[in-house]
């Protein structure tokens, strides 16, 4: 399902999907679908993340590998996580600035 949004000054019109988003469960390398979505602030984390698991992985030892399985596990619930609350989150930030619901409706998680 899907919602949509109209820009009050400027009647733009924007659909925005609900619930599940595959995207950011499989596609969340380097935080891409959630700069996309406008998440710009939860995009970067998962940049600096990312980035950070890539630098613990070059390095030898047994505590890097201790310290990259940790990662992967928490990267691992960070897409469960994003998948769940993306396009929520993405629907909340357009409303927050200043988007409105098209039908009354559709007003669903406010």
């Amino acid at each position: 399902m899907s919602v949509t949004l109209r820009h009050p000054v400027t009647g733009e019109i924007k659909v925005r999907d609900e619930g599940w988003s595959w995207s950011c469960f499989f596609g969340g390398v380097f935080g891409a679908p959630l700069f996309r979505r406008g998440l710009h602030v939860w995009g970067a984390a998962v940049l600096v993340f990312d980035i950070t698991v890539l630098i613990v992985e070059c390095i030898p030892g047994s505590k890097a590998a201790s310290l990259y399985a940790w990662m992967s596990a928490m990267a691992i619930a960070a897409s469960l996580f994003f998948g769940m609350k993306a396009n929520q989150m993405a629907t909340q930030r357009d409303l927050d600035h200043g988007w409105e619901f098209t039908d009354r409706k559709q007003q669903w998680f406010n």
